[in-house]
């Protein structure tokens, strides 16, 4: 609108807050906006107002706000020729762009602005005078905001690192404690389907089968579980109206490490207040905090979860779920996963493990096959022998009395700390020869810095080293905790007569296979197993099983 009819002018009156308050239909403030606006148009009776627009909970950072965009149509349109607020602060908060539309754009268009705290109104000749009172203003507003954005910014950061969960709505699964909302509590209900949905997994069931069978069960996804107990979520994965598990909703609860009591936050941050945009950041700039909440998944199964995803496991489209041995049998000549061949013989059908490299392009040299059934019924020999082995260990341990075995591991790590520091004056003593060598022309001075670079590296990967080892003794001395609990995850598995995938994640960390006779099974905890059996060898009266599993290493050939 480029002309005032009757020296009248329509205007849109402006408001905003960008935090509501409380359960109001508007908040306090946005009414006391109102009520100065109003006051205002009494006394000025050159302007009536075409719409009053709102914008209760935006931030004025930027201008992407629904009621401010509306405004611009009107102004566009030709409906409204000015614009009215409280005062500039209302407007907007982005000095550069706060100072584009009332210095550029308004002017283009004809329209006037008025911020009636700040004495401001481009209509009137008094206001020439406050053309560098506008941009100070702006820029004043603009630095409250980015203050209470760095307070903001640091506030949640201290909350991440203290363990406390700051995200708006709990994951599925959970629920907010209703005495403290930083605090996650297990929702039984939903925990329920979540270890199930691990425990179908751990059996080999796709993902893509969990969620029909979720579906069929009529089990509600997790934002309709959101819905019916009444939070208003808004999911951005969710693409259809008519809400179905799908194979990516089963992988983003079997890939969240919350359900093991962890807390993995501030994964993403935008780079500036005035930038809503998030970006991902580096994973070791994270924020990890353990045990901050009741965990429904061990720590254990979802190892075995995220074990099998970064396997190539893909269940055959006839069956249900993983065979046995899928990720775990691997071809001893090319590393390649075993794969089942079907061979039809007699009117009956064998299945034998062939490498799947050689049945697909016969780039492995290995092509003979091994029956199933004997090779199951082999590993289910060697892996009981080797828990027996285990369970004598442990009996072994109980009795051995010369030195508590923390403290034994102790003495280890720090035998380990002098080794080090030991290597460290060795370096030093490096640095002061070579220093006389090139005093005695010996070596050049660039030969000189080199080798002092050098040692001063070694020196430094010495140091950090040791801080970690040191940290396992304080470790160990805080927690006192038991260092032979894997021995347990063994014995558990004692007298089972039938192998089960989950047995063999639990224990086994693969298998491969180089011909009939020759096949390796090679254990979970496999160093820990070496340290305790040479901590029984410092004993009295141990006696290692070298014929148990074809060897004290946890394999047969």
């Amino acid at each position: 609108m480029d002309t005032i009819l009757n020296g009248i002018y329509t205007a849109d009156a402006y408001y905003r807050l960008s935090k509501e308050d409380g359960d109001k239909a508007e908040s306090d403030s946005i009414v006391n906006q109102k009520a100065l606006v109003r006051e205002f148009l009494k006394v000025h009776s050159d302007i009536q107002i075409y719409k009053e627009r709102v914008d209760d909970g935006y931030t004025g950072v930027n201008f992407e706000r629904p009621s401010f965009q509306a405004m611009l149509e009107d102004i566009k349109s030709g409906k409204v020729n000015c614009v009215i607020v409280k005062d500039l602060s209302r407007f907007g908060r982005n000095y550069i762009e706060a100072g584009r539309y009332i210095e550029k754009i308004f002017p283009y268009l004809g329209v006037r602005f008025i911020a009636i705290n700040d004495n401001i109104d481009t209509a009137s000749a008094a206001s020439a005078s406050d053309e560098l009172l506008i941009p100070f203003k702006n820029l004043i507003n603009d630095a409250y905001c980015k203050d209470i954005s760095i307070k903001v910014r640091s506030h949640l950061n201290m909350k991440r690192e203290n363990g406390q969960y700051i995200s708006p709505f709990a994951p599925y699964g959970y629920k907010k404690s209703e005495q403290n909302k930083n605090q996650l509590v297990i929702d039984e209900k939903a925990a329920s389907v979540v270890r199930q949905i691990f425990k179908w997994k751990i059996d080999g069931m796709s993902s893509a089968r969990i969620a029909d069978k979720l579906n069929e069960l009529g089990i509600p996804t997790p934002i309709e579980y959101k819905h019916m107990n009444g939070e208003p979520l808004h999911c951005e994965f969710q693409k259809r109206s008519d809400s179905k598990w799908m194979a990516n909703s089963v992988n983003r609860i079997l890939g969240n490490e919350i359900y093991t009591g962890v807390l993995v936050q501030g994964k993403t941050s935008s780079p500036s207040y005035k930038v809503r945009k998030r970006i991902k950041k580096a994973e070791k700039d994270w924020v990890r905090c353990e045990n901050c909440h009741e965990a429904i998944i061990s720590a254990e199964d979802f190892g075995m979860v995220r074990r099998t995803s970064e396997e190539d496991t893909r269940v055959a489209p006839d069956e249900e779920t993983l065979y046995l041995f899928s990720g775990i049998a691997k071809c001893g000549h090319c590393g390649g996963n075993m794969t089942r061949k079907t061979v039809p013989s007699n009117g009956k059908n064998y299945v034998y493990l062939v490498c799947v490299e050689n049945k697909n392009n016969k780039s492995c040299t290995f092509h003979k096959g091994l029956s199933l059934k004997k090779f199951e019924k082999t590993i289910l020999e060697i892996i009981n022998l080797h828990i027996e082995h285990i369970f004598e260990l442990s009996k072994m341990l109980d009795t051995a009395q010369k030195t508590p075995y923390t403290g034994y591991l102790a003495e280890k790590l720090q035998d380990h700390i002098l080794e080090k520091e030991r290597q460290i004056e060795k370096k030093r003593h490096y640095t002061t020869e070579v220093y006389t060598d090139f005093k005695d022309g010996v070596i050049t001075k660039g030969e000189y810095r080199e080798l002092k670079e050098s040692f001063r590296d070694e020196i430094h990967i010495l140091e950090k080293e040791i801080e970690t080892l040191q940290e396992e003794i304080e470790e160990l001395a805080k927690t006192k905790r038991d260092k032979v609990q894997w021995v347990n995850q063994f014995i558990e598995c004692r007298g089972f007569p039938k192998l089960t995938r989950k047995i063999l994640l639990k224990i086994v960390e693969e298998i491969r296979i180089y011909d009939k006779d020759r096949i390796e099974v090679i254990f979970k905890f496999q160093s820990e197993y070496e340290e305790v059996c040479r901590y029984l060898e410092s004993t009295e009266n141990f006696e290692p099983h070298t014929d148990i599993g074809g060897g004290a290493d946890g394999k047969k050939k």
